[in-house]
């Protein structure tokens, strides 16, 4: 009830601002980040990988217009055992309503750290959870997942890697994004975000986002998910922005990367990228 309030709200402040923008009218740009990354003081790669407990370990997902993919767990779980064939990797799977699942003694097999977590707040209960684990652990890179991601199984990490050392400007790197906020009664709006079903960042990154979140996790223990996605997803790429970070993401039919820049500069397709390509949610490797 309290979420479902909050978000009520939020629209009402939408509105405010907007009507406050019209009578002082700004160009709507992204500014270009200049706050660097600190250096990586820890080899590892920390993984979060969150799963609902009622989902079968390999499955498919259905997109908004209806086209499927195959996706899961299990796929995330050969995914980074080949990794740490090049890598250090340490996989914590977080899941909610683990009474549900059928495979979790081979989820536990086949991950370094399992931890329960509620349900309130879906994905960013696990990665709240996770982040709570880790964050008091040397600099280090982190990806947060869950197992909406394309079952292929192409090696990635190490361009991946190579990609935020070279640009350290880099706050989070994602495989997908959309740019526009539709959790809002103002439909023309530009608001480029990550999807938060994969996102590339560091601990210390993650660090300074807490810190000017008061403290929480974004998206923590948010129970409307309309307010999630705004709180959680949408949180978490604009807090990034505040602190002076760039965003980029790999753009999925390609590989090839891209820094969110300004609106007039944006070249890439409006709205929800998964609706325009043929491969969503694919963790394609960097091809530049």
């Amino acid at each position: 009830m309290l979420s479902t309030l909050r978000f009520y709200l939020l629209l009402i402040d939408d509105i405010v601002k907007y009507v406050c923008k019209i009578f002082h009218i700004k160009d709507e740009l992204l500014i270009t980040g200049q706050k660097l990354r600190k250096n990586i003081e820890d080899d590892t790669v920390y993984v979060c990988v969150h799963e609902w407990g009622g989902y079968p370990i390999i499955r498919k997902k259905t997109l908004k217009d209806g086209r499927t993919f195959t996706c899961g767990l299990k796929a995330q779980l050969m995914r980074y055992e080949k990794e740490r064939k090049s890598r250090l990797v340490d996989l914590t799977v977080t899941m909610s309503d683990s009474n549900k699942c059928k495979d979790l003694d081979y989820i536990k097999k086949h991950s370094d750290n399992f931890i329960e977590v509620s349900n309130v707040g879906m994905d960013f209960s696990g990665y709240a959870s996770f982040y709570k684990r880790i964050r008091g652990n040397l600099n280090s890179y982190v990806i947060l997942s869950n197992s909406s991601v394309d079952i292929s199984q192409d090696i990635f990490l190490d361009g991946y890697i190579k990609y935020m050392e070279d640009n350290p400007d880099v706050g989070i790197l994602g495989i997908s994004y959309s740019t526009k906020m539709y959790q809002t009664l103002i439909r023309r709006n530009f608001m480029p975000h990550i999807q938060s079903f994969f996102l590339f960042t560091t601990t210390d990154v993650l660090n300074e986002i807490v810190e000017n979140n008061q403290g929480h996790f974004p998206g923590e223990n948010v129970s409307n998910k309309r307010l999630l996605i705004r709180e959680g997803e949408i949180g978490l790429s604009t807090l990034a922005l505040n602190l002076g970070y760039n965003l980029a993401v790999v753009f999925p039919t390609t590989g090839k990367p891209f820094k969110f820049v300004n609106q007039l500069q944006w070249d890439k397709p409006l709205g929800d990228i998964r609706l325009k390509i043929d491969c969503p949610n694919r963790i394609t490797p960097i091809n530049e």
